[in-house]
């Protein structure tokens, strides 16, 4: 979700108006700040793309792993549904907060201290009126109480829940940990099929900006990308158009069967030799990408 290019706006906006805090000042306590610890461990999942969110989770004992985009899972324990959830980012290089109440564009500060300790603050908010933001108020009215967290892990998710000073649930964040597919790829099988080694299909997937561009070959492409916050390893490919230039026979095959597979996709995980696998609906491989290295890429 594109919340970074507004922030900018929404700061200039708040800084004029007392009234964006969406809670009350609190007098800043000295809490020191999480150490920033490079994970590099890379997440293997043997359930199935769609597993259960019941699942019962495991310790995360890297505190480091509050920091990234997480979408709303919960509130108070209770699972909520709907495509439009709210979003935050939490950087721990600088210890901000970003992101999106459902409405309007937050960003603050944050702290995490010994144990399981957590504190936001100084929270702005910009003051867009939307009729359909049920998390709106919620969220305003909980970040302020947050005291503690506890991440853990449910398969391919992680997830981070905030608790108050009697640690009852406020937030459940979930994050998709979907990064991987981020980057530049070539196309090396379509529905089973190996494409020749020389092909000029590309494809740039960009998670944070929700795009994808490239070239299928003959034309060049652009489109959207979605990931369902309730399936895990969710990747689809939406409003792909592509320019209209006439190439040979054998290679406008090739196009429209990489069209209509990028249609296709449900799922992506991670393969061997620095590939990713899409599937479709039933979990049957239709795309295999491999990563292209910087020299390839241009």
């Amino acid at each position: 979700m594109k919340y970074i290019l507004n922030f900018i706006t929404a700061s200039a906006i708040c800084l004029l108006a007392t009234s964006c805090s969406i809670f009350s000042p609190q007098n800043k306590k000295n809490v020191t700040p999480a150490k920033v610890v490079a994970d590099n461990s890379e997440i293997f999942d043997n359930e199935a793309p769609n597993g259960p969110a019941s699942a019962q989770p495991s310790a995360v004992p890297n505190e480091s792993q509050v920091d990234g985009e997480w979408t709303l899972f919960a509130v108070k324990g209770k699972q909520i549904k709907g495509e439009n959830r709210p979003v935050i980012i939490l950087n721990t290089a600088d210890h901000r907060l970003y992101g999106n109440n459902g409405c309007n564009v937050i960003n603050g500060d944050f702290a995490v201290g010994k144990g399981s300790s957590l504190t936001i603050s100084n929270t702005l908010s910009s003051m867009a009126f939307c009729h359909d933001a049920p998390y709106e108020s919620v969220i305003n009215e909980g970040l302020g109480k947050v005291r503690n967290y506890n991440v853990s892990r449910r398969g391919h998710e992680y997830y981070l829940e905030m608790t108050d000073a009697n640690n009852r649930s406020l937030f459940t964040w979930r994050k998709h940990n979907m990064e991987f597919i981020n980057g530049s790829w070539t196309v090396k099988e379509v529905d089973g099929n190996k494409w020749p080694d020389n092909n000029d299909a590309k494809m740039v997937i960009d998670i944070q900006e929700q795009s994808i561009h490239g070239n299928t070959g003959c034309n060049l492409l652009n489109g959207k990308l979605l990931i369902d916050p309730d399936k895990s390893y969710s990747i689809q490919f939406q409003d792909i158009a592509t320019t209209r230039k006439m190439c040979e026979p054998e290679v406008m095959k090739r196009e429209v069967a990489f069209l209509v597979a990028l249609e296709k996709v449900e799922y992506a995980r991670k393969g061997k030799n620095n590939t990713i696998i899409m599937t479709d609906k039933e979990n049957k491989p239709i795309l295999v990408l491999k990563r292209l290295e910087l020299n390839q890429s241009n």
